[in-house]
């Protein structure tokens, strides 16, 4: 069977059913926050609906396909995740229904932006992995909360950037591993935003007691 290339998790539990691996917890659950993100990133897109949906049909096949290989075999761990990610494939499939059959039930953006085209023409000078620096760190932080006070998920915080800063962040979740490979160098960025900051506090006079 071709190996997926739709996520992490379908990979490894891909591995856990077909080759009888043993696949760890933490990875699994690692795989499975990042898959729930990937979900809620989809769901916020401007992608139209029946792309959505036929992206989150081929993530049912194939879960259902490891589900159906799997039987009586698979550990209690894989089919934790297994239940796990098809029950959540399952619910964004009804809410795409759902939206489909009472379109006046969807979100709507307030029309709030009149006047500000400037906005619209902000662009990223740097790297992408510095870029990420910076999301990863607000990420963790939990500062950054919808208008209810819920903390955004990773998925959330890459798409708004993306739209803020019109520039395309592929494969955000490696690009965060890739901060990991730095080594001593975890942070670049953010020195410099410190470095920056704190010159032209003291230039503008604020730091001079």
């Amino acid at each position: 069977m071709k190996t997926s290339t739709t996520h992490r998790l379908l990979n490894h539990l891909q591995e856990a059913v077909l080759e009888r691996k043993n696949v760890m917890e933490n990875v699994l659950s690692s795989a499975y926050d990042e898959f729930s993100d990937h979900l809620a990133s989809l769901a916020e897109s401007r992608l139209p609906i029946p792309e959505r949906l036929r992206r989150l049909r081929h993530m049912e096949t194939e879960l259902d396909a490891y589900m159906n290989m799997a039987g009586s075999r698979a550990d209690s761990r894989t089919h934790i995740y297994l239940m796990k990610a098809s029950g959540l494939v399952r619910t964004e499939i009804e809410l795409l229904h759902f939206a489909l059959r009472y379109p006046e039930c969807r979100d709507t953006v307030p029309d709030t932006d009149k006047g500000r085209t400037g906005l619209f023409s902000l662009r990223w000078k740097g790297s992408l992995v510095n870029l990420m620096e910076l999301i990863a760190s607000l990420y963790y932080l939990g500062v950054i909360t919808d208008g209810n006070g819920n903390r955004q998920s990773f998925a959330s915080l890459v798409t708004a950037f993306e739209e803020f800063l019109h520039i395309r962040i592929p494969k955000p979740y490696d690009l965060r591993a890739d901060l990991a490979r730095r080594k001593k160098n975890l942070s670049v960025l953010l020195p410099r935003l410190r470095e920056a900051f704190e010159k032209n506090i003291i230039n503008c006079g604020i730091g001079n007691g």
